[in-house]
């Protein structure tokens, strides 16, 4: 298995960015839990947390969102996606250890972002901006995440995921649910934080659209190529990819904006409509244009038949016409040696 270990510096430098980022998290705990990961599996690439806070879990209760955060020469990579997208999740004790595992179950590829500095002031604000999948393409591609901890990191939290609607079980004796969900419960009902997480929730991810259409392009790129579809012309394959982004593009519009969700759908059926349209008389063209060409054929067949037998009649009377000239010379040649006697 090709395990992908990010080094994080030097001793001195790697405690100042335990410090920062410990210092975020600290902000952000009243309405987040944080985990620390010690090993993260994504098909066949894989992580191992080298120190405390390396590699992290994030749920953010009010935004209802899981974020795998991992902590690289002081930039902070992240994939997150929203509970919505979480289809199974399994907490479970592994065998001949006090670690345990939990197993998620994704139904659409996370979003990709990292760090950059704001361009304030302020030197500890931060901003995220979209990324490529930084997993070798694993985290597009493979539904499955396993994720270990240590003893009890994870099963604390249990009863708050349950209570977040993450459908979460509990397998093997893992150690029972020992965090409530009033955290939760207050974190949501905060009017405060619920200003907070709107205007938050409202600021975009980056201040670069050219950038995100680029990353979305290479992306796109990438998918069409390794599905091997055509760029021209008829292809299922392009068809059920574009299809599938343009769903993606209705869903994210449709949680902020659901007018314009609802728009886009009328968009999206209409163009479906006349694509079926233009199908079905692509179709009923082949037909018949097939249709033409038997019967074009079949006529074939039947005037290279005629055409032999009247090529066979141009004989006959050719040899008919050259025996009654053979005759008539001969009846003349006649009637002259009779005239001269």
């Amino acid at each position: 298995m090709y395990a992908a270990v990010l080094n994080g510096g030097g001793p001195h430098t790697r405690e100042s960015q335990r410090g920062n980022f410990r210092e975020g998290l600290n902000r952000d705990n009243e309405d987040a839990a944080h985990i620390p990961i010690t090993k993260l599996v994504i098909g066949s690439w894989s992580i191992v947390a080298k120190y405390d806070e390396h590699v992290l879990l994030s749920f953010y209760w009010a935004e209802r969102k899981v974020v795998w955060e991992v902590l690289h020469l002081g930039v902070v990579r992240k994939m997150e996606v929203d509970f919505d997208d979480v289809t199974g999740a399994v907490l479970s004790p592994v065998s001949g250890s006090d670690a345990e595992r939990l197993v998620l179950e994704l139904a659409r590829p996370p979003r990709f972002y990292r760090e950059t500095q704001a361009s304030t002031d302020d030197s500890t604000a931060v901003n995220y901006v979209y990324t490529t999948d930084f997993t070798n393409g694993q985290a597009s591609q493979v539904q499955r995440h396993s994720l270990l901890f240590s003893s009890c990191a994870a099963s604390k939290h249990a009863g708050t995921m349950k209570a977040a609607g993450l459908p979460l079980r509990v397998e093997g004796g893992a150690m029972a649910l020992g965090d409530s969900s009033g955290r939760l419960d207050g974190a949501l009902r905060s009017p405060v934080g619920a200003l907070a997480l709107a205007a938050r929730l409202r600021k975009p991810p980056t201040s670069s659209p050219r950038l995100d259409a680029i990353i979305l392009q290479e992306q796109l790129e990438r998918e069409m190529r390794e599905c091997q579809a055509r760029y021209t012309g008829i292809c299922p394959v392009r068809d059920r990819i574009y299809t599938a982004a343009f769903d993606e593009l209705i869903v994210a519009i449709g949680k902020d904006e659901p007018k314009r969700g609802m728009m886009l759908r009328r968009v999206r059926d209409e163009a479906k409509l006349s694509c079926d349209n233009y199908r079905t008389v692509f179709e009923k063209s082949v037909n018949f244009g097939c249709i033409k060409l038997s019967q074009a054929v079949a006529l074939m067949g039947d005037l290279e038949a005629q055409t032999s037998n009247l090529e066979d009649e141009i004989k006959r009377l050719s040899c008919e016409a050259k025996r009654l000239t053979d005759l008539c010379e001969s009846l003349a040649h006649r009637e002259e040696q009779r005239a001269k006697a």
